[in-house]
């Protein structure tokens, strides 16, 4: 058996090889771009980009270490004629990618992906695009991969990588508990999330996270995805949603704006932005929710600047973040953030503070590869991240989902007394989030929602405690404090998937340089905070379809679950069934025109498609 699982580690070290050679032409062949580089952040491609490397390997050895546990009823002869099949497929298929890889990344800017399917059938763009040296040189690149490898393959193996002879039960069994133990290396490891494309990155340059990751990976990644592609809000002509969609837009002009911040003319205020994680109205007793739950935010709403009618753009983390971050809505099934290459041409919140010389921070005490998080903030280029890895290890495994708040919020008060002025701070909690282990019992109960309630204490209880030693410092005078959520909760009631009380969440701003206290009842929604924050400092926003100012002529709100919409304006709300395609709930004897909001989810759909 000792000689069998040599043949098997030495199998997945052959396309291990394979990867890393295959990671340096890309290297290479893009040398103008990679000259650029530090030897740091070179030696960084490959050993952040081994964990995927070895994840794309892995897979490759699921079916030959089937075949090798089930060699007690299978001859060596056919197990080994099979893998050789097997692996000159995989070649020839791994080879002509990294052919296609090199050959579209200097245009396309990404690595090769299912896209290339939109091209292959256009063979009249095709020979506009490759000439015929580029299809020598690729046939060359490719045949020397293929046979180069195939005589590693045989000079390895040169009796098969199935070893001859009788194999008993238990043998059988112990290679068969290895294959599925590979399942480990191929997920990525223990993390709460399993491996993506943000576990390789680790730098602020586009080129570095792409060069780390794994292009065969990237690529059945891409297209295990393609079926998402499809615009499931096709409801009119493209061309007529556009129109409807643009003469709203132009109608939807700027009302009057009122001022809610104290600026001084020569010093720029200081922002914080604490994002909690599953907060909704329903647990805020000064907006309309349960008593006694928290009461730290209840005080605050009492002394801050509140947006009673602010709604998330779905239910989930990766949407709340992209529309607060990012100023992108919620997609029907999925956000922009679990793309990262849709995410280019977005303007973050934090890049326009660092066009003003802030001093940008990210705070999590959960694993930032999350759902891609890790690159979305490392594309806004938050000038430091702090994450469960920059706290002791005892305190990432107090809970699942890693530090649990009251550390990060001590954290940030620690960092904030030596934080250089003027700094915009991002606090992103996680001790709320479902299986709500948190170190604190003030409601006890074993049911979903008596555990949520009790994280929900606990989170606001640590922001209390966060809140009252900051308004001590002499920064509070000119520091914005901003609270909202990513998104809301079917918890407390429950509420239903499509009731807007379930996307209703807090929105708080706070702090010293808050002009008025005010209870603001119009209606606005999560993508356009950053516009409106941005607006309030006196600053100009990227132009942006999907942002706009809350405080335009016609306010709005939408929210998206998978299997619908929901549209809230001042006459009430509407919820959209993608299964029957019409309006399942309307406000009763009021008149509102709902081919608009079909018109923006087209558009968005389309815009999100096409990027």
């Amino acid at each position: 058996m000792r000689s069998q699982l040599s043949r098997f580690l030495q199998y997945f070290l052959f396309w291990m090889i394979f990867f890393l050679i295959a990671k340096a032409l890309f290297l290479v062949w893009n040398f103008e771009t990679t000259s650029q580089l530090t030897v740091a952040e070179i030696l960084g491609i490959f050993w952040h980009g081994l964990k995927m490397d070895v994840s794309t390997a892995c897979y490759l050895l699921l079916l030959p270490g089937l075949l090798l546990a089930c060699r007690v009823i299978l001859p060596s002869v056919f197990a080994n004629r099979f893998i050789y099949i097997y692996t000159l497929i995989f070649l020839v298929v791994a080879s002509a990618l990294v052919v296609l890889d090199l050959g579209l990344y200097p245009h396309w800017g990404t690595r090769v992906n299912v896209t290339i399917f939109n091209y292959i059938g256009d063979p009249v763009a095709i020979g506009a695009s490759v000439s015929f040296s580029d299809v020598l040189l690729g046939l060359l690149l490719g045949g020397s991969l293929i046979g180069s490898f195939l005589y590693l393959f045989r000079f390895l193996f040169p009796e098969g990588v199935v070893c001859a002879g009788n194999v008993k039960w238990g043998t059988a069994l112990f290679q068969l508990f290895l294959v599925a133990a590979l399942i480990l290396p191929i997920r990525g490891g223990l993390d709460t999330s399993p491996l993506n494309l943000s576990s390789v990155a680790f730098s602020t340059k586009l080129y570095v996270n792409q060069a780390a990751s794994n292009y065969l990976w990237n690529f059945a990644k891409s297209v295990e995805k393609r079926k998402r592609f499809a615009n499931p809000c096709e409801y009119m002509e493209k061309d007529e949603s556009l129109r409807i969609f643009n003469e709203f837009q132009e109608q939807d002009t700027l009302v009057e704006r009122p001022a809610l911040l104290k600026l001084q003319p020569n010093k720029q205020p200081n922002v914080i932005l604490v994002i909690l994680e599953g907060f909704s109205n329903k647990v805020i007793a000064e907006l309309g929710g349960l008593n006694g739950i928290a009461p730290n935010l209840d005080s605050l709403c009492t002394k801050s600047t509140v947006f009673t009618n602010f709604y998330s753009t779905g239910n989930r983390s990766d949407r709340g973040i992209s529309a607060i971050l990012g100023g992108y809505p919620s997609l029907l099934s999925t956000s922009i953030m679990v793309y990262p290459e849709k995410v280019e041409g977005l303007t973050l919140l934090p890049e326009y503070f660092n066009r003003k010389n802030y001093n940008t921070s990210f705070y999590y005490g959960g694993d930032i590869n999350f759902y891609n998080l890790k690159i979305f903030v490392l594309k806004g280029n938050f000038g430091k991240l702090v994450t469960k890895a920059d706290f002791p290890s005892e305190l990432g495994r107090m809970s699942k989902w890693g530090v649990p708040d009251g550390y990060v919020f001590e954290r940030a008060t620690q960092d904030l007394k030596t934080e250089q002025e003027p700094f915009m701070k991002t606090i992103y909690t996680i001790s709320s989030h479902p299986p709500y282990d948190v170190p604190f019992s003030k409601f006890r109960g074993n049911s979903n929602e008596e555990k949520y309630l009790n994280s929900v204490a606990y989170t606001d209880s640590c922001l209390g405690i966060f809140i009252d030693s900051f308004r001590k410092s002499p920064l509070w005078e000119n520091t914005l404090l901003i609270i909202t959520s990513d998104h809301g909760t079917n918890q407390p009631g429950p509420t239903d998937i499509t009731d807007p009380a379930s996307y209703r969440i807090p929105l708080i701003w706070s702090g010293g340089v808050v002009d008025s206290l005010l209870r603001i009842e119009t209606i606005t929604q999560q993508c356009d905070l950053g516009a409106s924050l941005v607006h309030q400092l006196g600053w100009e926003t990227d132009i942006s379809i999907f942002q706009k100012d809350f405080f335009t002529a016609n306010p709005y709100a939408f929210y998206m679950h998978d299997s619908g919409w929901g549209y809230v304006v001042p006459e009430g709300f509407f919820l959209f069934d993608q299964d029957s395609k019409d309006f399942v709930s309307k406000t009763p004897g009021r008149s509102v025109d709902l081919v608009f909001p079909k018109a923006y989810l087209q558009v968005l759909h389309d815009d999100f498609i096409n990027r």
